[in-house]
């Protein structure tokens, strides 16, 4: 924030330091000609005017900075170049130097059009005086010898223009640049903040469901059938103890490192197994040819699947789920369907929103069907191509 106006205070004192060179250079010029004598009351009009041009010069020039309207261009070079001119005339065309830092300010300040109108009115001016006082003879050379040095200052001049417009240009884009990196900064931390989300939910939510039925089931019965209860407990204890398993194979997701997945219809059995165990009839079916698949898609399968079968045994009060794999040519389907009683309408919880979240991101789509009496079905699909797995052909 505090750059730009660093630079362009440097850029001002610049600016000045180059209209006062040149200036003592036009009156070194001067006294090098010998042209006016130290007493005479020309030489202290001289002095002074040229104190004045030097000052509107450098200390004026702020104006054209702050604010550069027509009526404050027009007063600023019409004053420089009366006190210019004045000053060449008094000199008698000695301070032919004069009028060119104001030449190389019409460069910076002015249209392309008008500039080259400052810079020929500047060269008519400072000519004139050399014609009058020193001959025509004198004209040409002179004249060629302005006319290069309003050339080469409008070239330097145009040059440093474009030098800090383009400086401007970096800085800003750098600014812009800066920006998007905060933003995708924020993004990428939402993102990741969401995918930690779904894995507490998707994984902890599971286990934990579960083992809280198994745990009411084992107080159901405690009294009367106390090895059902010892079973629910068991069962309670291997559900907690998969759900540490879980935890460390989230963790494992979490760092990018599949070595420790198994083969992804070995760990939907598990699920189908815990679902039996919680009195459910579950059955798995496996269509296609099973092969590897990538360690992203068969994790966000295995959340399908775990949600799907997590919110049967909550919500569904069914008496059968079938789970449905499908191994295809450039593609994989998962279903879960439920003979529950379905709803109305589909209230998309967190649960379903994180699944749905993990699919898309593969390029995949959730589809969701269930009607009053009609129970749920949920179905992913994952375009293996899209997610880095080539298909196979028979």
């Amino acid at each position: 924030m505090s750059q730009q106006p660093a630079s362009k205070t440097n850029s001002q004192r610049s600016g000045d330091i180059a209209f006062l060179v040149v200036t003592i250079a036009a009156y070194m010029v001067v006294f090098a000609n010998q042209v006016l004598s130290v007493r005479s009351w020309q030489f202290a009009a001289a002095i002074a005017l040229g104190i004045a041009y030097t000052l509107i010069g450098t200390i004026g020039s702020r104006a054209l900075e702050n604010n550069p309207s027509p009526r404050t261009l027009i007063l600023y070079f019409s004053a420089q170049i009366i006190l210019g001119t004045t000053i060449i005339l008094i000199t008698r065309g000695a301070a032919w130097l004069l009028l060119l830092p104001t030449a190389s300010q019409a460069i910076q300040y002015l249209s392309r059009r008008v500039a080259i109108l400052v810079c020929a009115l500047i060269w008519v001016v400072t000519m004139l005086p050399l014609g009058i006082m020193a001959g025509l003879q004198y004209l040409v050379g002179w004249g060629f010898a302005l006319l290069a040095a309003l050339v080469f200052v409008a070239a330097f001049t145009q040059l440093l223009v474009s030098e800090q417009a383009a400086r401007r240009e970096l800085a800003e884009a750098h600014r812009k640049l800066a920006e998007y990196a905060a933003q995708v900064e924020t993004l990428a931390t939402a993102q990741e903040r969401n995918r930690l989300a779904r894995e507490i939910h998707d994984g902890l939510g599971h286990y934990l469901t579960a083992i809280n039925i198994q745990i009411k089931a084992a107080s159901a019965v405690l009294q009367q059938n106390p090895e059902s209860a010892q079973a629910a407990l068991s069962a309670a204890q291997k559900l907690a103890e998969d759900a540490l398993a879980d935890v460390r194979r989230s963790i494992s997701a979490l760092r990018a490192d599949p070595a420790t997945a198994r083969p992804l219809a070995e760990t939907l059995e598990d699920l189908v197994e815990e679902t039996r165990a919680s009195g459910l009839s579950a059955e798995l079916a496996i269509h296609g040819s099973p092969r590897p698949l990538p360690p992203q898609v068969e994790f966000a399968l295995y959340r399908v699947a775990q949600e799907g079968l997590t919110n049967v045994r909550k919500h569904a009060d069914a008496s059968q789920v079938k789970l449905a794999l499908n191994y295809g040519p450039d593609c994989i389907q998962l279903g879960v369907e439920d003979d529950g009683r379905g709803a109305e309408t589909i209230q998309s919880g967190f649960g379903l929103l994180g699944v749905r979240e993990r699919v898309e991101l593969l390029g995949g789509t959730i589809q969701i069907d269930t009607a009053r009496g009609k129970g749920f079905r949920i179905c992913a699909e994952i375009p293996l191509r899209l997610s880095g797995q080539k298909s196979e052909t028979a």
